[in-house]
């Protein structure tokens, strides 16, 4: 099953930005009025991150994604969000609760997070790959989660 979707997600290289650019993009005004933008009312989830990184370009944030069960990875050019409620929407399957699809979370840096500009709510991920992540259903909120693997090639190894 194809799960990661159309068009491909932003990523390094092209038009699209690291989290910590976003400022440069579209100014300090941006972080106290992102509506002024375009973006419409903005999960509060997400504007405290993108506000944390423009205090300090080498912040961590915490990524979201719904996908089939099982999986428990995400992948360098998913699609990636900073909000929890957003990856929830994304996780609902039908009327069935049960049918839903579970979301993963990591911690990765801002640096490896990118955006077109388009939507506040959608991002890339273009970092390593995060494997071993434990399916939650979209109700669990367990907290960071470290991918498995080599210490060393976690992405907030340090």
């Amino acid at each position: 099953m194809d799960y990661s979707g159309s068009p491909r997600a932003p990523r390094g290289g092209g038009r699209a930005l690291p989290l910590t650019a976003l400022g440069d993009m579209f100014g300090a005004e941006f972080y106290s009025h992102p509506e002024e933008y375009g973006f419409g009312e903005c999960d509060e989830e997400t504007m405290e991150q993108l506000r944390r990184v423009r205090q300090d370009p080498q912040a961590r944030v915490r990524i979201y994604r719904a996908l089939p069960p099982g999986l428990g990875q995400i992948n360098r050019g998913d699609w990636v969000t900073l909000s929890r409620d957003y990856a929830r929407q994304h996780a609902m399957r039908d009327d069935v609760a049960a049918r839903d699809w579970p979301i993963v979370q990591a911690e990765v840096s801002a640096r490896t997070v990118f955006t077109d500009g388009k939507d506040l709510d959608q991002y890339g991920y273009d970092g390593p790959s995060l494997a071993g992540l434990l399916d939650q259903g979209p109700q669990a909120d367990p907290g960071p989660q470290r991918p498995h693997g080599r210490e060393e090639d976690w992405p907030d190894a340090r």
